[in-house]
This record gives C-alpha cells, sequence and structure tokens, in this order.
C-alpha cells in the first residue's frame, strides 16, 4: 500500500502534490476540527446557561425575605423603603432573567445569546414555560407593593404613630403577597432546580462527545501525518534530480553574457536570472521586482509607457509573434545609470521577448537583454565621421558656387562682425539697461552675418548664426539679466569663429590649387563702430568701382531660397545698383538682404492665395538705387499683402510694448514707426527668415549711423514700400518716417 502511495506520489506534478495535501487537509478540518468545534461551543453554551440560571436561584428567597420584612416593620412601625427597594430590585433582575430566558425559547424572533442558547433545548424548553407562568402569578400579587408610594404611618397625640390608610393598605397587599410566595415561589425554585439538572446533563454528554471526536482527531491527525511522510519521501527521489537540473541552470546562467529574466503575467520578474543581469543594471534585487520599477528611472516616461503595453501584448494568445516583435519599443533604448564614482553612465541596451509555454498555455514572457552600447557607439562615430566630410563637402561646394571676390568681401566684414561681437561681450555692464543694449547690439551684428551668409547661400554659417539668435533671444526674454548669463554665448561664437576659420582654410587651399588675381580685401573694420564720417566716406567714393563684387546675384538667391522654403514665388528686379558708392555699398546690402527678406515673408503672399486674390503667382519685389537732389535713395518695393496699422498694434499690445489704450491713441506715423523698435516682428512663429524682430530694427540703425532716414509707404492688398534716404553731408535726420 505504502508502495503504490510513493509511486503515485511521484507521478504527481509539484502543483498537483501540494493540492492533494491541501485535500486532506480539508478532509481532516471537516471530519475533525468543524465538529469538536461545535462541540465545544455547545459546552461552552451549556455552562454559561448553568451559571446563568445559578445566579436567577437566590432572586425567590430575596423576594421571600423581603415581603416578610415588609410585614415586620409595618407591624413595629418601622422604615419599609429599604425594604421596598430590594424587593423592587429583585422583581427587576428576574424580570431581565425571565425576558432573556423567554428570547432562548423556540421560534423566537429574537437574537439568542451565548448564556441563554442552551436553554432552548427540548429538555429545558418545558421547565422554562412553566418557569414563567408561575412567575407570571407571582409578580401580580407583588405589582401593589412595586407601585406604592408614600407614607405608610400618621402622628396621633393620644395613640401615637399607627398606620394610615395606604400603610393598612400596603399591610394587606403584603399579607396576600406572603400568602401567594408560599404558594409559588417554591415551584419556581423547583423549576429553576429542574433546569439546572437539564443542563447538567446536557454539560455532561457534550463533554463527553467532544472527547470522542479528539481521540479520533488525533487518530486521524496520525495517519494523515503518515500519508503526508510517505508523499514527501517519494518526492525526495525527484528532488535530487531537479537539484542537478538547477545547478546546471545557474551554471548556464552564471556564465551567459546576455541578461536573461522571466516575466509573469502581473509583469513580475521571477526569482532565476542571469549574473550578467546584475552588471547590466548596477543592482542585484531582480527577484519580485516589478518590470516597470527596472526601467522606471533609466529611461523617459514615454518609452516606459510603450514597453508596458508591448509586453502586455505579448499574453494576448490571438498576438502575432514575431509580427509584434518588429515594433519592440525596447529593440534599442537609451539608459542613464549610477556608476561607482557617484556619477551616471550613458548606456545602450537591447530587450527581445520570447513566450515561454506550457501545455499549450502562456505562462511566462522571457526577456532578454543585451549590451550594445560599443555598436550603438561605434555606428554613432561613423555617422558623425560621414556628416562631417559631407557638411564639409557641403561648405566646398557652397565656397565653389559664390564668387571669388564676393567670399572675400564677407570673409572680412564678418571677421569684422565677430570682432564686434566679441568686444560687446567684454564690455563690462553692472545695469539692466546696458545689458539690454548689449542684447540689442549682439542681434544687429549676429542678423547681419545671417543675412549676408543666407544671400550667399552659405547654410553652414546662417545655421550658427541662427542658434547664437537662439540663444540672444532667451536672453531677452528673461527678465533679470546678470553678467553670467552672457558667458554661454562664448561657446557659441566660439564654434561660429571655428567655422569660419575653416573656411578661410578651405580658401586659402583653394586659391593654392588654382592660383589667380584677386582684388586686395578690404580694410578691416576698427575694433569698436565709432559714427561713420560721411564727408571722408563721400571722398572715398569711386563712381567706376569695378573691383567691388556684385551683390545682384546673392539677392538672387536669397530671394529664391527664400520663397521656395516658404510656398512662394518671387520676381527680383534690382536697377542701379551700379551708381553705389563705395561708402554705401555694405550698408546697401546689408539694407537689402533685411528687406528682401522682410518683403518675401511679410509681404508677398503665398502662390494660391495670390492666385485666389487674381494676382500673379509670383510676386514682384523691386529695388531701385538713385541719386536724389541732396543725396541718395533706395527704395524696395513688393506688390504683397501690404501693412495693416490694426494689425502692426495689435502685435505691439501682444508682445507688450504698448498697452491696448496707448495703441488706439497712436496715428499712422507713429504705428510705422513700431517696425523698426528692437523686438517688434509680425510673424506668427519663428524661422530663420523671420520672427526675431531685428531685420527692420537693423535697417533702422544702420541708416541712422549714417544720417539717413527711412520712410514706409503702403495700400492694404496692393504694395509696400521701404525707402531709405541717405545723405551726402554729416547732417543729421530722423531715422524713420511715415509716408
Amino acid at each position: 500500500m505504502i508502495r503504490r502511495l510513493g509511486n503515485w506520489s511521484a507521478s504527481l506534478t509539484p502543483r498537483a502534490l501540494v493540492a492533494s495535501v491541501a485535500v486532506l487537509g480539508l478532509a481532516f478540518t471537516a471530519a475533525v476540527l468543524i465538529p469538536g468545534f461545535e462541540l465545544a461551543t455547545e459546552l461552552a453554551n451549556t455552562t454559561a446557561a448553568l451559571k446563568f440560571v445559578g445566579d436567577q436561584q437566590r432572586y425567590p428567597e430575596v423576594i421571600r425575605n423581603s415581603i416578610e420584612t415588609i410585614r415586620d416593620r409595618l407591624s413595629s412601625r418601622g422604615y419599609v423603603e429599604s425594604s421596598l427597594g430590594e424587593l423592587r430590585e429583585a422583581v427587576k433582575k428576574f424580570d431581565e432573567a425571565q425576558s432573556l430566558m423567554q428570547q432562548a425559547h423556540p421560534g423566537s424572533w429574537l437574537d439568542t445569546s451565548s448564556e441563554t442558547a442552551a436553554l432552548a433545548r427540548p429538555g429545558t424548553a418545558r421547565h422554562v414555560a412553566a418557569l414563567a407562568e408561575s412567575w407570571r402569578e407571582e409578580r401580580e400579587t407583588l405589582v401593589p407593593l412595586l407601585g406604592f408610594a408614600g407614607l405608610p404611618y400618621k402622628d396621633d397625640e393620644v395613640a401615637g404613630t399607627a398606620l394610615n390608610d395606604s400603610g393598612r393598605g400596603l399591610q394587606r397587599d403584603a399579607n396576600v403577597a406572603a400568602r401567594n410566595a408560599r404558594r409559588l415561589l417554591p415551584n419556581i425554585e423547583t423549576e429553576l432546580g429542574m433546569i439546572s439538572a437539564e443542563l447538567q446533563v446536557a454539560n455532561a454528554s457534550s463533554a463527553l462527545q467532544l472527547r470522542i471526536v479528539m481521540l479520533a482527531g488525533l487518530s486521524g491527525a496520525a495517519a494523515l501525518l503518515v500519508v503526508v511522510t510517505v508523499l514527501l519521501s517519494a518526492r525526495r527521489q525527484q528532488a535530487h534530480s531537479l537539484r542537478e537540473a538547477r545547478r546546471q541552470t545557474e551554471d548556464i546562467l552564471r556564465t551567459v553574457k546576455d541578461g536573461l529574466f522571466l516575466l509573469d503575467g502581473d509583469m513580475t520578474i521571477g526569482p532565476t536570472y542571469s549574473t550578467a543581469l546584475e552588471g547590466m543594471f548596477q543592482r542585484k534585487d531582480f527577484a519580485g521586482l516589478h518590470f516597470d520599477d527596472l526601467l522606471r528611472d533609466i529611461v523617459s516616461e514615454k518609452t516606459l509607457s510603450t514597453a508596458r503595453k508591448f509586453v502586455s501584448v505579448l499574453w494576448a494568445e490571438r498576438t502575432n509573434e514575431n509580427l509584434v516583435k518588429s515594433i519592440n519599443p525596447l529593440g534599442e533604448v537609451e539608459v542613464r545609470l549610477p556608476n561607482s564614482q557617484g556619477g551616471v553612465d550613458t548606456r545602450y541596451l537591447e530587450f527581445d521577448f520570447h513566450r515561454v509555454r506550457v501545455d499549450g498555455r502562456i505562462t511566462h514572457v522571457l526577456a532578454s537583454v543585451s549590451d550594445i552600447t560599443a555598436r550603438v557607439e561605434l555606428a554613432r562615430e561613423l555617422s558623425s565621421s560621414q556628416h562631417q566630410a559631407q557638411a564639409q563637402v557641403d561648405t566646398l561646394l557652397g565656397i565653389l558656387q559664390v564668387d571669388p571676390a564676393q567670399l572675400a568681401s564677407f570673409l572680412s566684414d564678418t571677421d569684422a562682425s565677430m570682432k564686434m561681437i566679441n568686444a560687446v561681450l567684454r564690455e563690462p555692464a553692472r545695469e539692466e539697461a546696458a545689458f539690454r543694449r548689449k542684447i540689442d547690439s549682439l542681434f544687429r551684428q549676429a542678423h547681419s552675418v545671417k543675412g549676408e551668409a543666407a544671400s550667399l547661400g552659405l547654410s553652414s554659417i546662417e545655421g550658427r548664426a541662427h542658434a547664437f539668435e537662439d540663444d540672444l533671444r532667451a536672453l531677452r526674454e528673461k527678465p533679470e539679466l546678470s553678467g553670467n548669463d552672457f558667458l554661454p554665448l562664448v561657446i557659441k561664437l566660439d564654434d561660429l569663429l571655428t567655422h569660419l576659420q575653416s573656411i578661410n582654410d578651405l580658401v586659402s587651399r583653394l586659391s593654392h590649387l588654382q592660383p589667380r588675381e584677386e582684388p586686395e580685401p578690404p580694410p578691416a573694420p576698427p575694433e569698436v563702430p565709432a559714427p561713420l564720417d560721411v564727408a571722408s566716406l563721400a571722398e572715398r567714393t569711386s563712381p567706376d568701382d569695378s573691383a567691388r563684387p556684385d551683390m545682384v546675384p546673392q539677392l538672387n538667391r536669397l530671394a529664391q531660397r527664400v520663397a521656395s522654403e516658404h510656398d512662394k514665388a518671387v520676381q527680383l528686379e534690382c536697377a542701379g545698383f551700379d551708381a553705389i558708392p563705395a561708402a554705401y555699398r555694405r550698408l546697401v546690402k546689408d539694407v537689402a538682404v533685411q528687406a528682401v527678406r522682410n518683403a518675401i515673408m511679410h509681404g508677398i503672399e503665398p502662390r494660391a492665395e495670390r492666385a485666389t486674390l487674381g494676382k500673379p503667382t509670383s510676386g514682384a519685389v523691386k529695388l531701385d538705387f538713385q541719386q536724389a537732389a541732396d543725396g541718395y535713395k533706395f527704395s524696395i518695393e513688393d506688390d504683397g499683402q501690404g501693412l495693416s496699422i490694426e494689425r502692426i498694434k495689435e502685435a505691439a499690445v501682444q508682445k507688450g510694448m504698448l498697452t491696448p489704450e496707448y495703441a488706439a491713441s497712436l496715428d499712422a506715423k507713429q504705428t510705422f514707426s513700431l517696425l523698426f523698435q528692437a523686438g517688434f516682428s509680425m510673424a506668427d512663429g519663428e524661422s530663420k527668415d523671420a520672427g526675431r524682430g531685428v531685420g527692420m530694427n537693423l535697417i533702422a540703425e544702420r541708416v541712422r549711423e549714417v544720417g539717413g532716414r527711412v520712410a514706409v509707404a503702403t495700400q492694404l492688398g496692393k504694395f509696400t514700400r521701404l525707402a531709405v534716404l541717405l545723405p551726402l553731408t554729416n547732417k543729421k535726420i530722423n531715422v524713420t518716417e511715415a509716408a
């Protein structure tokens, strides 16, 4: 029998064995413990009832003695109130006991307490009923005594203290109660004794049954112990083979280079995992760790949420495992892990997930983790090298497409601008207004470099200048400034200077490859710009300055690039550029670059919109330079949407430059002057061509330096014209004028 039991145990799975032992335990509980519990409860109830009935057996004697005491004291004219109180208290207690006994009566709708539960037994129920009947009759004779109130005596000068009417009535009631007590109280005492005897019999019977059940329980426990011992012994042989298999598994997990662990249905990591996992994640508490907690502090919340959903999908039977693996969000994930020096290391891990099936059912998901940091870094180094090589090729191609004279002029002018930016950064400042002026000055210089680079198609320089402007914009938006806020600008400036130096080197190499005669570079500007002496410039002006590069191709290239990037078409017309004096060529070029970009960005409508308005799909931008009676006039006109005075005011209010009330009071001339203030722009967003609020301010500042003025004329839906008036002398006039 024992051998069969052992063979049967060995054939069971661990889960089935546990279930079998659990069933045996439940059977033991049902056969022994539950009946024992019921008998113990019954024994406790019977004992409580015996105590309860024993407490009630003294009340009949108390009632009898109280009645006799009342009679004696009435006869001796003594104090009867204390005896009446004892009677009332005894009757009250016995009434409460009777109420509890009636609750235990079969069929009662009240809850039964443990003290009186045993009184509902058939052997005691009839005595409880007889007791209740006798007590009801006895209590009726006690009602007059219980309800007596007042004094039973009166004082007489002749007879002394005597009973009054109520006293004589009390005496009669006491005599009646005494007679009934002699007849009824013995019955009550007898019934209480019978109830106590019945309870004692029941108590003895319950105790005997409980002992029998306990003996049976001990026998059953011994048998169950034998069965469990046999089952465990039979499993011991399997345990040895399981330990050996586990040892081999541990050897594999300790040796494998990948991190391996199992996830259950609750996404909790199992107790078995590969040792490599500890090195990858710099922790050892994997057993019982939730998958979310493994990734929470090392990846972004978005990546964590996506990974959680991905693993959950793997548990669905209908999910195609091979298909879903193609969208694995952890195929290559960047993690930040603490190192032994207290810092943080950035590493790259690759997760792969596989379903684990037992009997055709998914029981776990096997996760394997590989450290691919070296592979990713190698790929990035290769990509960076390719990007740098491509950037150098693009820069070289861009340089080759630029006229050598224009490039030389640009590099010379840019070098002067860089020196100016460096000088402004070095200039000491302590007050908020001084910091703001530094930002405006830096903005103008950087915007000028960006505009000229854009006109030449040198996108690498344009992009770096645009990034420099991004940092300047961030400073402009800060509520308070300090000198330390300008330190990060040095990094961007160094990057721009390094790139310009590399272009200079390329130009130098190209000049050695193809030697040719080049014009002398223009003289370097001073470190700090001073107000220009127009008269001295005019003396150096030569009408036949053929050595100067032609700026028209630059402007055409800029116009086509800006238009194509914003779904617009434009035709650029330039006239009178041959008449530009040498002293004004740099100024005119800067103004033209900014004006052309503004005309295309803010004036010329998109192709589809122009077609809807009945205009040619290609917008027209005309630039004209000519000599006037008292100087020179340079005008830029586009046939775009024109300027709205209300829109200008609205933009100024939105940027916090004006209050709505003050904006409403401005006339047209005052409104147009807002266009030239630093930081003002009508663009909805920012791009490298618009939105900084620098272009028009740069035009105004450059024209103001030579004592010129700027006029604006416009008509909604028709045109916008910007006129720049340049003097022949050093005469200073207003910087802006609305026409």
